[in-house]
C-alpha cells in the first residue's frame, strides 16, 4: 500500500515535471524558429545587424522578454501587410543596407522596413497634357505610409495633397495663354482656360492607388481640360480678334487662311466694349434681325438689324456683316463702334461663314 502510494506520488510529479520541460523546450522551439525566420526567411540585415522582419504565419510573436512590445506591435504588422503584398502580387527586394544607414536603432530600421515592403515595387507614372512624364516611386511613397490595420495602409493625408499640389504648382496653366499671330506680333491672353489638376480629386485618386498596391499610368484627375497641352492650348483652329489693331484672323490647322479688318465694340462705352477672352461658336445662322435690348421709352428695341451672316459666340455678341458701315479698321471702335459684335465687311463675313462651323474657338484679345 505505502509503495504503491510512493510510486502514484513519484509518477504525478514526474509527470509534473514532464509538462514543465516539455512546455520550457516548445517555448524555445518557438524561440528559435521565431529568431531564425528573422533572420533569414524574412530578414534584412546588414553589417550593422539592424534587422526588420515578417513573422511568419503559424509562428508565434518572440517571447516579451526578448523584445520590446514596439517591437511586437512592428512585428504583428508586419506579417498583417505581408499578406496583403502577397495577395497583390508585391514582392519587390529592398535595400535594408540604406535603410539600417538611416536608422538610429533596430527598432527604427524594423519600422521603415515594414513601410517599405507595404509599398516597395509600386509607382504611379503620370502622363501629363505637356508630353511629359512623371514617376511617383515606392521609395516616396514609403515616407507617407503611417501603418496598416491588416487590410488597409494608413497614408498621410497631407504628405499626399503637398505632393498633388506641387504637380499644379509646376504643371497647371498659369493664366496665360501665348501664339504668334499672323500680324507678326507675340500675343497674349490671361484666361482661366487650360489644364487645372482636381487637388481634392487627385489627392482622393492617388491615394486609392497606394491602399490598393497598384501600379498605375495614367493622367492627373483634373477639374479643366483644354484640347491640347502645348500653347495655345485651344489649338491651332481658331478665330483670333484683335481688338488693339481691329483685325481678325482665321488659322486653320496652324495656318492662317482668312483675314478681315473689323469694327468691335465702342471701346469707350463699358456696355458696349467687346469682352476679352477664349469663346467658341454656339451656331449659324443667315437672313438674321439682330435686335437690340428694349427701350423703357417707347417698349421696342433701341436697334434692329438686318444681316446676312450670323455667328454668335458670346451670348448676343458675334461676328457678321455689317453693311451699313462703309469703312472697317482704324479707330473707328472707340467712339463709333457696335454695341459688342465684330462687324465685318460683307463678303469677308460670307468667307468666314463657310469657313468655320459650331464649337470653333474664338479668342478675343488686346
Amino acid at each position: 500500500m505505502l509503495v504503491v502510494l510512493r510510486y502514484t506520488i513519484l509518477r504525478r510529479d514526474f509527470r509534473g515535471v514532464e509538462k514543465v520541460m516539455i512546455k520550457q523546450i516548445f517555448r524555445s522551439a518557438v524561440l528559435a524558429l521565431s529568431i531564425s525566420a528573422l533572420m533569414s526567411v524574412s530578414a534584412f540585415a546588414d553589417t550593422d545587424n539592424y534587422v526588420t522582419a515578417t513573422v511568419p504565419a503559424g509562428v508565434e510573436a518572440p517571447n516579451s522578454s526578448v523584445y520590446t512590445p514596439a517591437d511586437l506591435s512592428a512585428m504583428q504588422a508586419a506579417q498583417a501587410q505581408q499578406a496583403i503584398n502577397t495577395a497583390n502580387g508585391v514582392n519587390s527586394p529592398i535595400d535594408m543596407a540604406a535603410v539600417n544607414a538611416s536608422a538610429s536603432s533596430p527598432f527604427e530600421a524594423m519600422v521603415k522596413g515594414q513601410k517599405l515592403a507595404s509599398v516597395n515595387g509600386m509607382s504611379v507614372t503620370y502622363q501629363m497634357a505637356t508630353g511629359e512624364t512623371v514617376v511617383l516611386d515606392g521609395l516616396t511613397i514609403a515616407t507617407w505610409v503611417t501603418g496598416n490595420d491588416g487590410s488597409t495602409i494608413f497614408v498621410d493625408q497631407n504628405q499626399v495633397a503637398a505632393y498633388v499640389q506641387g504637380l499644379k504648382d509646376i504643371y497647371d496653366t498659369k493664366g496665360v495663354q501665348t501664339w504668334l499671330s499672323a500680324d507678326g506680333t507675340q500675343k497674349s491672353l490671361a484666361t482661366n482656360y487650360g489644364y487645372y489638376i482636381d487637388l481634392a480629386g487627385e489627392t482622393a485618386a492617388l491615394t486609392a492607388n497606394i491602399q490598393a498596391l497598384q501600379s498605375v499610368v495614367r493622367q492627373p484627375v483634373y477639374s479643366s481640360v483644354a484640347a491640347r497641352g502645348e500653347m495655345p492650348q485651344w489649338g491651332d483652329t481658331f478665330v483670333e480678334v484683335s481688338i488693339g489693331s481691329q483685325h481678325a484672323y482665321y488659322y486653320q490647322g496652324g495656318n492662317c487662311v482668312w483675314e478681315s479688318p473689323i469694327v468691335s465694340g465702342t471701346q469707350t462705352d463699358p456696355e458696349r466694349a467687346t469682352p476679352k477672352g477664349v469663346f467658341s461658336v454656339n451656331y449659324k445662322e443667315t437672313n438674321r434681325i439682330l435686335k437690340g435690348p428694349i427701350s423703357p421709352r417707347t417698349g421696342k428695341p433701341t436697334y434692329e438689324s438686318h444681316v446676312d451672316y450670323w455667328m454668335p459666340f458670346n451670348g448676343g455678341i458675334g461676328l457678321h456683316d455689317a453693311s451699313w458701315r462703309s469703312s472697317f479698321g482704324g479707330n473707328i471702335y472707340l467712339s463709333d463702334g457696335s454695341h459688342g459684335c465684330i462687324n465685318l465687311p460683307r463678303d469677308k463675313a460670307q468667307a468666314l461663314y463657310g469657313l468655320i462651323g459650331k464649337g470653333t474657338v474664338v479668342v478675343v484679345c488686346d
